[in-house]
């Protein structure tokens, strides 16, 4: 007997210590513009990463990603304490075509080009050139990768030689080449004219008779011709870009900058752009058919029709509105810094207006109250607030500005980790009148602080937002554990031993504590 309970000390200790279960991961799909799916043997937080550029982040145990381009896509995955990561080549979808350049028509990117010219400054020299917009050199620009030029042929042949796209280098016979509608030109990029409507394709060639098709690394473009005037900005080619970064104070003005107007025409609003306006402290640039207008705390973008200039006035008709509000962070006393977002979807343009972001640690006794009205069907309570952000309007009108509204809520993982994990935590919409809205939330990302990023839907505009943990009403919510590395574009590392394996380790340990008490009292009968 002795010996038997000795055995059975060593297997619970070998239980005990047991590792985690290894992370599986199993990812199909590799064409640019057809989901990537991926799926884990458990819920996991993934790390999509294009080119080296922005990651991208997902919740859950299948995810689908739409990859934009061709070139390196990583994948990693993090859960249970373990990080798994896998890299491959997203190819072009489609084949054949004119000439070989291949792809169907969902495989072209439109980069909008508008008249004028784009400055280039060659890699090797230093030097700057002058180019067309509307030129091969002038697509690749405008499609927003990455690249270097060389002017070693300039003084001979009056080109610009493409050296590298998305960090990928010529080398040797392997280097980068192009073609307009399927032919390869015999001139530079930077000097081959292109129409509305052409193709052009940038594509890594292992030798002379490699082809787009064949090409492990494609970049499809169509030009779609624009006109208007561009601040020659660089850093204005991206939506959700500012360069004046978050606000400097609670209230974001959101009313129109010095020197643009609309007005109805035939039922449609039309937008006017004085190009020779001065802004202080703001920014507007017209670029293909969007008007950007920049300050800190906002971007905002108006889509419209093909917009005209005329002596030094750009005006087109509006199709859509997006703004982007990145109000001040806020300090909550015990859990530090907190902060968001709130991605808008309006109706049109105010001409004045403002909108006041506060923060505060807690709800009224009154809001406290009805969240748990309406968590007491569902056998759920609120067990902690972290923070209430406190969304103010002046000059707009909920349903009649604003559309939609998306809100991001930034907390620290160790709030988190104590109260339930991310399976925890809601937005909550306090309305105006008192309607409380649990809204479906996600965690969707990583700021580059290491805090976590919640994202919820609030389908009736804005006013009072709570980040919230929900728990069950009879007992508190077992802690789930975050990773907590920052979005710094490398993959997450892995994190410590998470609960769950120590859960099957206390599992088998019972079982063979079990056994062996059923073993001995049958030995003992």
């Amino acid at each position: 007997m002795h010996r038997f309970l000795t055995l059975l000390c060593l297997l619970c200790a070998a239980a005990c210590t047991m590792p985690a279960a290894a992370l599986s991961m199993d990812v199909s799909g590799n064409t640019a513009g057809s989901p990537v799916i991926v799926t884990c043997d458990q819920e996991a937080f993934f790390v999509f990463q294009e080119n080296s550029g922005t990651p991208v982040f997902a919740q859950g145990t299948t995810v689908r990603y739409i990859p934009h381009t061709t070139g390196p896509l990583s994948i990693a995955a993090t859960a249970g304490g373990a990080t798994v990561a896998e890299s491959f080549a997203i190819s072009a979808g489609g084949s054949g075509g004119n000439g070989g350049d291949g792809g169907e028509d969902d495989t072209y990117q439109d980069v909008v080009l508008p008249a004028g010219n784009v400055t280039v400054t060659a890699a090797n020299s230093g030097t700057t050139y002058t180019v067309n917009r509307r030129t091969a050199l002038g697509a690749l620009d405008a499609s927003g990768v990455s690249y270097t030029a060389d002017d070693g042929w300039y003084d001979q042949y009056g080109t610009l030689y493409i050296t590298a796209i998305n960090g990928r280098t010529n080398k040797g016979a392997s280097g980068w080449m192009y073609q307009v509608n399927g032919v390869s030109p015999s001139v530079g990029a930077n000097v081959k004219t292109v129409q509305n409507g052409d193709r052009v394709v940038f594509y890594w060639s292992e030798s002379m008779s490699s082809t787009p098709a064949t090409s492990d690394n494609a970049i499809w473009l169509k030009v779609v011709y624009g006109s208007g005037s561009d601040s020659g900005d660089a850093d204005t080619t991206a939506d959700y870009a500012n360069a004046f970064g978050p606000a400097t104070a609670a209230t974001i003005p959101v009313g129109l900058p010095e020197g643009v107007t609309t007005a109805v025409v035939g039922g449609k609003t039309r937008i006017s752009v004085n190009l020779n306006a001065a802004h202080d402290g703001e920014r507007v640039t017209v670029k293909g058919d969007r008007i950007i207008i920049e300050r800190p705390g906002l971007l905002l973008t108006v889509m419209t029709g093909d917009i005209t200039e005329r002596d030094g006035i750009a005006t087109g008709f509006i199709r859509s509105v997006t703004a982007r509000l990145t109000p001040i962070p806020g300090a909550i006393s015990g859990i530090g810094e907190v902060g968001g977002t709130l991605d808008l979807s309006l109706n049109g343009i105010p001409a004045l207006g403002d909108i006041t972001v506060t923060y505060a640690p807690d709800l009224s006794t009154e809001e406290r109250s009805a969240i748990f009205a309406l968590c007491a069907p569902e056998r759920a309570t609120v067990t902690c607030t972290a923070c209430v952000m406190n969304v103010g309007m002046n000059g707009l009108v909920n349903e009649e500005d604003i559309a939609s509204a998306t809100v991001r809520m930034t907390i620290s993982p160790a709030w988190v980790e104590a109260h339930g994990g991310a399976g925890a935590v809601r937005i909550v919409h306090i309305a105006d009148d008192g309607t409380v809205e649990i809204l479906e939330t996600g965690m969707v990302g990583i700021d580059e602080k290491g805090n976590l990023i919640f994202e919820a839907l609030s389908p009736n505009g804005l006013s009072i937002f709570a980040m919230v943990s929900l728990g069950d009403a009879a007992r508190s919510a077992s802690t789930t554990p975050m990773p907590t590395t920052a979005a710094t574009g490398i993959s997450p590392s892995t994190t410590a031993p998470a609960q769950a394996p120590l859960g099957w380790a206390a599992a088998i340990a019972g079982a063979l504590i079990g056994g062996g008490i059923c073993l001995n009292r049958r030995k003992e009968g």
